[in-house]
């Protein structure tokens, strides 16, 4: 009877192992068959005030709406800077190179900190086998199986790890006082 447990659980546990592995990938998560990036900052300083005329000044922010406790917005058409994250073209996947990405943001914000969900995510680019030229669901390339798992196409540092950054990049709360300079001198 031991033996056939032990058999058991050597065919099980991995299996359930796996299943949950599949269906996270950085900040990037399947929820309700639907993939959406969310992270936590924390930040002394933000107000959902502060917040909402920081996000006012992005070029790919739109219809921007706040409550008493989060801001949000469409985000349109943002592009991943791949270079900017030293990454080089030969080792980017061409949706990432040529992918416009667009979805709906919510900046949840408590005391000291904030979440950014970005959820809806669309693209439109080059996949190699196929131009996207009308924005299309993220989730129908990013997972199987009708969104309940991860694609492990997509799971690599170049593919959801580059937008990751990008999105992280882009959709951060940065505080007055923290902006950098355009100007070198």
């Amino acid at each position: 009877m031991k033996n056939i447990f032990c058999f058991l659980m050597v065919l099980v546990v991995p299996f359930f192992t796996q299943a949950q592995a599949n269906v996270s990938y950085g900040s990037f998560k399947l929820v309700d068959q639907q993939l959406i990036y969310q992270k936590v900052f924390v930040e002394d300083s933000v107000t959902v005030a502060k917040a909402a005329e920081y996000y006012k000044t992005l070029p790919y922010v739109s219809n921007l709406a706040t409550t008493n406790d989060e801001v949000t917005f469409d985000m349109n058409d943002l592009v991943v800077d791949y270079k900017k994250f030293q990454f080089t073209q030969v080792a980017t996947p061409p949706i990432i190179q040529t992918g416009k990405y667009s979805g709906k943001v919510t900046v949840g914000i408590r005391d000291g900190k904030y979440r950014i969900t970005v959820s809806e995510i669309q693209l439109t680019g080059d996949i190699g086998y196929k131009k996207i030229t009308e924005k299309d669901k993220l989730t129908n390339y990013a997972a199987k199986n009708s969104g309940t798992i991860m694609n492990q196409e997509w799971c690599k540092p170049n593919t959801l790890g580059l937008l990751e950054k990008a999105f992280t990049d882009k959709l951060q709360y940065v505080p007055q006082h923290k902006k950098i300079a355009k100007d070198d001198w």
